[in-house]
């Protein structure tokens, strides 16, 4: 995990306990999967699911409880996957 990785996730989960905080219903989150990145590793599928359930994990200790995970866009770099929180 890189810098700019822990970074992000820090913004994400501040962004997640914020949301919380004032009261909203939902939060969603969202990640970028380029694919000529995942090139290189032996099994893509086993890193994608690890970092959803790193997501899943981060955002559910803030007291969201994850209620989707799905893919929602696709271009031609790649894709995005989004995850529902309630």
């Amino acid at each position: 995990m890189g810098i700019l990785h822990a970074i992000r996730m820090q913004k994400l989960v501040a962004d997640a306990r914020h949301a919380h905080a004032q009261g909203d219903n939902t939060f969603e989150a969202s990640i970028d999967i380029d694919p000529r990145g995942m090139a290189r590793v032996r099994n893509p599928m086993k890193k994608i699911r690890k970092e959803i359930d790193l997501v899943v994990r981060s955002v559910e200790a803030v007291g969201w409880e994850c209620v989707g995970v799905g893919q929602y866009r696709v271009w031609v770099w790649g894709f995005r996957m989004g995850v529902l929180f309630r």
